[in-house]
């Protein structure tokens, strides 16, 4: 919207709109999506904590038994199978055998990855929405697609199998932000119609 004074000290607003097109449920669907196959990726890490390589009770019990008692002591139960609230980077990990630790920090990074761009990702993908609905869900799907096969390759196969599916969902993403932008700028009457 803009301001224009006028000369008996009164202001005029006038507001731009922006119309919702019903293809735009679309884009919510994909934000949606997105937002629960975020969720779901940190259930990967779950997998890797509670397996039978992890943090089970045998593996706390055995290589903690002075941390369990005063966990015992100051909070009435023992460690929590899981390890919680150690990451997997902290005092409950140390001895967890090599792969199991490596599995554990990749399926994390994949997740967190995926924790660390959502919100600019659903950004963009809900402003270029407005003015592109089906362009914009389809390079929503496109992300949550690279999203899925970068996690899967993270987590089988280490950092350095990430790249596809980092390129499918970094590229995607750009585009979500090229349209926001053009969207936005159209708007406001820089350039093209509004």
């Amino acid at each position: 919207f803009f301001f224009t004074p006028s000369t008996n000290n009164t202001t005029t607003i006038a507001m731009s709109s922006i119309e919702v097109l019903p293809s735009y449920g679309y884009v919510i669907a994909v934000a949606a999506a997105t937002s629960f196959h975020c969720t779901v990726q940190g259930f990967a890490v779950a997998g890797f904590r509670y397996s039978s390589e992890g943090f089970t009770s045998e593996y706390l019990l055995k290589n903690y038994p002075e941390e369990n008692e005063i966990h015992k002591k100051e909070f009435g139960t023992p460690l929590p199978v899981g390890g919680h609230p150690d990451n997997g980077l902290g005092r409950l990990s140390d001895k967890l055998p090599f792969v199991t630790w490596a599995k554990l920090q990749n399926a994390q990074r994949a997740h967190l990855n995926y924790c660390e761009a959502l919100p600019g990702v659903l950004c963009n993908l809900l402003l270029a929405g407005l003015f592109y609905p089906v362009t914009a869900a389809a390079f929503g799907l496109t992300h949550m697609v690279g999203r899925q096969i970068y996690a899967s390759a993270y987590r089988k196969s280490g950092a350095n199998a990430r790249g596809p599916g980092f390129g499918i969902a970094f590229l995607s993403n750009i585009a979500l932000m090229g349209m926001s932008i053009s969207g936005g700028l159209k708007l406001a009457g820089v350039f093209g119609s509004k």
